[in-house]
């Protein structure tokens, strides 16, 4: 699998444990000179197939089954007030058209992808329109799409983290 936005690496225990290979990830912060979430991405599961650059100057991807990742929500975060939540427009929100770039030179079999409720919603002026197009764009490149919003604490952790997931796949064939 490919693994966009790694963090510090939650999608990849997940799917380690689904014996899932990563052979790529990215995490790179803009505008802060160190970079802790990639130094312990490194750290905990080696610097093999792993790069701290901006996605924009990622070209060449390897082939994979599965591309992942839990793309920044800073432009659609409650941490924002709805009227400052810039969505796709953003200065992160505009990261969702290098996934999308991704996908469409890489044409992985799936795609899993996480992000804040509030994506939702965004942006407060025109309720959902940045979801809609994140589904219309992942359908117009031959997916099947379908999200799920799930909340941890309904699933017994002490808090409570609303997180939507899409899930996105070949609508024709799969292939290998």
């Amino acid at each position: 699998d490919l693994e966009l936005f790694a963090g510090v690496g939650g999608f990849r225990i997940g799917l380690s444990r689904a014996n899932l290979k990563t052979v790529f990830s990215n995490q790179w912060e803009p505008s802060t000179k160190a970079q802790h979430a990639s130094q312990v991405y490194e750290a905990r599961f080696g610097a093999d197939g792993h790069t701290n650059v901006d996605i924009a100057t990622v070209e060449r991807l390897p082939e994979v089954d599965l591309l992942v990742g839990g793309f920044p929500c800073q432009d659609y975060s409650v941490a924002k007030s709805a009227g400052s939540a810039k969505g796709l427009v953003g200065k992160k929100g505009v990261l969702w058209w290098e996934i999308l770039r991704l996908v469409s030179e890489t044409k992985p079999n799936f795609i899993f992808l996480e992000n804040v409720d509030r994506l939702l919603k965004s942006p407060s002026q025109q309720r959902g329109r940045d979801f809609a197009i994140m589904l219309r764009t992942l359908g117009s490149e031959g997916y099947m799409v379908e999200w799920r919003v799930v909340n941890a604490a309904e699933y017994g952790f002490p808090q409570r983290r609303i997180r939507v997931f899409i899930i996105a796949y070949k609508s024709g064939p799969v292939t290998s």
